[in-house]
């Protein structure tokens, strides 16, 4: 199907050749390609002229005198210009006579294109419910952010739908993929905010790449008005069988229905692992020993937290205006604030209303670099956070080792307790997450099962 480049090179030669000539009379040769009746379609378009040139997503917009002509080519739809002496053949099913003796064919196998009628005055932005162009303002940061935070489909599937961005097809979904390094089958939602921004610039770089070439001929496709698409000649991946970065072998899959061209080697999926636990089921041990032993960059949730609860950090100057009663001398008293927030439930989710989106961002920011991101979230399910993660690693010990580990750490049997209570049951912990681990035996058992667990979640995904 011609997509956006191949569609704006049809345009813009069109414009150089008919634009301000008049239709002087039309013959509909195959009627269901009018989505009217035909009596009318002629009736408005005959003595009126192309004056304005137009696209909307895969669609060609002919603004005449009063009047706007759309244009869907479809799979194989195609516009030729020919003297009166040129035989008609079975593929020409629209005959437009020019006022210069020339005519304006509508040429298609396939007979799966489509003409309508619209009023000039028509909002182009929300025709057919289609997203933003890729080159307006309108395809932003947040725009898009918006759009993919809840979206639980592959980002292929996604570059497809033409709701969210108009005019893209299968082979510059793939290009535009490769170019973010994107594996095409990562979830809308797991695509960050660096990936957005490399979204967006491939998007436009490509594109307008393609239309100074002419788009790309692939199979029957070719603007058929004397100019033959070369960016074919520029594809890194689509059709392709060997990687132009890495030299490693392109792989073709299906997602979404469509042929999908990729390197498994420079757009490797990111995976992203949770760990979590009640308090004193050794998510720390567990985090530190992949940390420091096996090499791996953790993420510390609650690191992060006591960084940003530092002087002068975001979370100190929020949490200072939201609980002045726990500063003393201009000072932020961590010992008042956690008392107060565990007595009182209203507290506690006042807190994380401020924390929780201040973390998420420094998370999102350390995720950009990894493509094996394991974060230790303390609460993952509390916060709603295991939607972002592809796995979660619950840790379980049982109260008696969980009450000794508090101890150690200065907790009263009394605090200990109202600790543990205060979170979330540990059976609705384990009906979400992927992952369980029984953490009541030495040290040596948590690591060897933190490794083992780690290890299969990879493997799984290669």
């Amino acid at each position: 199907m011609p997509e956006l480049p191949e569609v704006q090179t049809v345009l813009d030669t069109l414009e150089k050749k008919i634009k301000n000539r008049k239709i002087v009379d039309i013959d509909i040769l195959y009627e269901p390609i009018v989505d009217l009746d035909s009596n009318v379609f002629k009736h408005k378009l005959i003595g009126q002229h192309f004056r304005k040139f137009k696209r909307r997503g895969k669609y060609l917009l002919f603004e005449m005198d009063d009047i706007t002509f759309v244009s869907h080519l479809r799979m194989e739809g195609k516009y030729f210009i020919l003297d009166d002496k040129t035989p008609i053949t079975k593929h020409d099913h629209v005959i437009f006579y020019l006022d210069d003796n020339t005519q304006l064919r509508y040429n298609d196998v396939r007979k799966f294109g489509r003409m309508e009628l619209i009023y000039k005055e028509k909002d182009y932005k929300v025709f057919k419910d289609l997203g933003p162009e890729p080159f307006s303002d309108d395809f932003n940061l947040d725009y898009c952010h918006n759009y993919l935070k809840n979206n639980t489909a592959p980002i292929k599937q996604i570059l497809l739908n033409q709701s969210f961005v108009a005019g893209i097809g299968n082979i510059y979904a793939d290009e535009i993929l490769y170019y973010m390094k994107a594996n095409p089958n990562t979830i809308g939602h797991n695509i960050t905010e660096g990936d957005i921004k490399k979204l967006i610039k491939g998007c436009r770089l490509i594109l307008s790449k393609a239309i100074e070439k002419g788009g790309t001929t692939i199979r029957s496709y070719t603007s058929s008005l004397g100019v033959t698409g070369r960016f074919q000649l520029d594809l890194k991946v689509h059709t392709k069988d060997i990687c132009p970065k890495c030299k490693g072998e392109i792989k073709k899959i299906v997602v979404g229905g469509r042929g999908t061209y990729y390197c498994p080697n420079c757009q490797k999926q990111r995976i992203k692992i949770a760990i979590t636990g009640t308090i004193g089921s050794g998510k720390s041990e567990a985090s530190n020993h992949l940390r420091d032993k096996k090499g791996y960059e953790v993420f510390d949730c609650d690191e992060t937290n006591r960084l940003l609860l530092e002087p002068n950090a975001s979370g100190y100057k929020q949490v200072k205006k939201a609980f002045p009663e726990c500063f003393k001398k201009g000072k932020l008293d961590k010992s008042s604030l956690a008392k107060l927030v565990f007595a009182s439930p209203k507290d506690k989710q006042k807190l994380e209303n401020i924390m929780h989106p201040l973390i998420f961002k420094e998370m999102e920011k350390a995720i950009e670099n990894n493509k094996l991101f394991i974060a230790e979230v303390p609460l993952l399910f509390e916060s709603k956070w295991d939607k972002y993660f592809d796995y979660s690693i619950l840790l379980e010990s049982d109260e008696k080792n969980v009450l000794k580990h508090l101890k150690l750490r200065g907790f009263s049997q009394k605090e200990a307790k109202s600790r543990i209570n205060n979170q979330m049951s540990v059976k609705e912990k384990e009906k979400r997450a992927s992952r369980i681990i029984y953490n009541n035996g030495s040290l040596k058992d948590l690591y060897s099962s933190i490794d083992e667990t780690i290890e299969s979640i990879i493997n799984v995904r290669n």
